[in-house]
């Protein structure tokens, strides 16, 4: 009972001082107040204190500097992309159900910003895209992946939006593969076929075809959930 108490006191002062960011309109990089004017201001003790700042620290809400101070953090989503790596590792060995559920929050995310991101996308960018699949290509005809132009090519889609928040979540799910793609099934997909969808996700975004961008991105994440579920289908057989 008390190791709860305990805890549930470093939730509230944790929460203490985020509303404290807040109050304040700190913003990253912003020194926070010396330890004394917080033990102060909260009335707990030193040890309650620090064990509350590494918390946040842990979550980059804050960035301790020793000799220096602490300051606001980043805030960034490496906690988030750690927890849910961690929560789809520990559930990959019942079933594929997780994984799946990642894949989906992607396609809608990637289809739904399809309308703002397209009429944004620069003559540069067309060339960047047409330049990193033709290095999917190339790869395909020997039989390769190109994850790295393949992640590229989606990062790149949506970079004109200036969506920072958008860019780590897009950016998180490639993570999170990286992180599992060995615990995966066997991709049983051929790189020739992969790369005839990016090419025409490619080819659609430089016509600048709304619907069959759109299409293109449907198609793209229909295969990859038939090719795991296959895969998963094979593995158990």
């Amino acid at each position: 009972m008390e190791k709860l108490t305990k805890k549930a006191a470093s939730l509230d002062l944790q929460e203490k001082i985020k509303e404290l960011i807040i109050q304040r309109k700190l913003k990253s990089g912003d020194l926070m107040p010396t330890e004394n004017e917080l033990i102060e201001l909260f009335n707990v003790s030193r040890s309650s204190l620090r064990e509350a700042i590494k918390s946040l620290e842990a979550l980059h809400i804050l960035d301790i500097h020793h000799g220096i101070g602490t300051f606001v953090g980043s805030s960034s989503l490496i906690p988030m992309i750690r927890g849910l790596t961690f929560h789809a590792q520990l559930h990959l060995q019942d079933n594929l159900k997780n994984i799946i559920d990642i894949l989906d929050v992607r396609e809608i995310l990637q289809y739904g910003f399809a309308p703002m991101t397209l009429p944004k996308i620069t003559d540069e960018d067309n060339q960047k895209l047409q330049s990193l699949i033709r290095t999917v290509e190339e790869n395909a005809s020997k039989n390769l992946f190109s994850i790295e132009e393949e992640k590229q090519i989606h990062l790149l889609i949506y970079q004109p939006l200036q969506n920072h928040l958008l860019s780590q979540y897009l950016d998180a799910f490639w993570e999170i593969y990286e992180k599992l793609k060995d615990q995966l099934p066997p991709i049983r997909f051929s790189p020739k076929i992969l790369a005839l969808q990016y090419r025409e996700l490619v080819d659609a975004v430089e016509a600048k075809d709304l619907d069959r961008m759109q299409r293109a991105i449907l198609y793209y994440f229909q295969e990859i959930r038939q090719c795991l579920l296959k895969g998963n289908h094979h593995e158990q057989n």
